[in-house]
């Protein structure tokens, strides 16, 4: 397969990127620093491949003249965020980190056991109980080792970020909050059933954050439970994020009654706009058989908590990335796969800033934009 060119989106499509008439509106109706700047907050979704759709939002968000601040997310939202922090600008993540990487070779060239024979990585998922068979003869935990995935990532990050001390000495009183910076990472914890947040939680392991390494903790973040093989805490078994919260909204948000410096966006994907109103007249799923309750069981697991925060706390801050039929897993993805995927996460994001206002959205929070001081977080 030939590398991946995302700039060649923009060539297919003439008018989907930003105008500056449109950048110059997207900035009139964000909050600016003192350094002239504009700052957000971000969390993202965990989705595996499907987090492709992240880069044209970055994109967008850089064409716009908008720098994130303070950055969290689960699985795929982990690397996103990781990347994010690590200081990669979106040319970099283009030509020199997603553009050249092959899923397939790079990613899924390890197999736990010569035993696990399987068809394309798209379908595990589905057939979920042949997974469960193939794994119980092969006598492993997981289909896929995350050794590759992890110094694929270790590679990129190793010169901008190795560990979480650059988060820890950023939170001096001394610096503005604009000039703050933090990544948290989600995994879940099944031995001590328990969703811990990365470095905060690194505690209960006996693990320094100032030496832990980040690759480790969005490894342990996107270690989807069975396909890849799960990671390991002092006595602790680490799956994927995801099983506890995918969609970590909350993470970064202000204390009831306190107005935020600059806003927090949650870049979520949907397979289609219909699915971003959970829990709505009409959207309940039919379960049939046992099968089809533990899958459901599963699911429910993974965005119940997060469906809860979005249902009081959305704020019109979440922007909906569609991406079709396309499965977390499907790591054989072609170029088109991923061109739909970059040219739906910049459509996504730029039909969200168009429309977008901070002044609205301090409203909905029940402020007047300059009745109430601004909190620093």
């Amino acid at each position: 397969m030939t590398t991946w060119n995302p700039s060649a989106v923009f060539a297919q499509d003439t008018t989907l990127r930003l105008t500056s008439a449109e950048i110059a509106h997207i900035q009139q109706n964000l909050p600016i620093a003192d350094d002239d700047q504009y700052y957000v907050d971000a969390v993202f979704e965990g989705g595996g491949v499907k987090g492709t759709a992240f880069l044209g939002a970055l994109r967008c968000f850089a064409d716009a003249g908008i720098k994130f601040r303070k950055v969290a997310g689960t699985s795929a939202g982990a690397i996103t965020a990781a990347m994010v922090a690590a200081g990669f600008t979106v040319d970099q993540l283009e030509q020199n980190v997603l553009g050249p990487l092959d899923y397939e070779g790079q990613i899924l060239s390890q197999k736990t056991s010569w035993l696990i024979w399987n068809g394309s990585p798209s379908d595990d998922l589905k057939q979920f109980p042949w997974m469960l068979l193939r794994l119980m003869i092969a006598r492993r935990r997981g289909q896929y080792s995350a050794e590759p995935f992890k110094k694929w990532l270790s590679g990129h990050l190793e010169q901008k970020l190795s560990t979480f001390a650059p988060f820890l000495q950023t939170q001096s009183a001394d610096l503005e909050w604009y000039q703050k910076r933090d990544l948290k990472v989600v995994i879940s914890d099944i031995s001590c059933q328990e969703m811990r947040v990365l470095p905060e939680d690194l505690h209960f392991y006996g693990q320094e954050p100032t030496e832990f390494s980040v690759a480790e903790a969005v490894r342990l973040s996107m270690s989807i439970p069975l396909f890849f093989e799960p990671g390991q805490l002092q006595d602790s078994t680490i799956i994927d994020g995801g099983v506890l919260s995918n969609f970590p909204l909350w993470i970064y948000d202000a204390e009831p009654g306190q107005k935020p410096r600059c806003p927090t966006f949650g870049f979520r994907l949907v397979e289609t706009l219909e699915d971003c109103e959970p829990g709505t007249p009409g959207s309940a799923k039919p379960i049939r058989g046992a099968l089809g309750i533990l899958r459901a069981m599963v699911e429910t697991m993974q965005v119940a908590r997060d469906n809860h925060h979005i249902r009081k706390n959305e704020l019109g801050r979440i922007i909906n990335i569609a991406t079709g039929n396309i499965s977390a897993t499907q790591f054989d993805l072609t170029n088109a796969d991923k061109d739909s995927l970059y040219r739906s996460g910049y459509a996504a994001a730029k039909a969200f800033l168009l429309k977008w206002s901070w002044e609205g959205h301090l409203r909905d929070r029940g402020f007047e934009p300059a009745a109430v001081p601004a909190v620093v977080r």
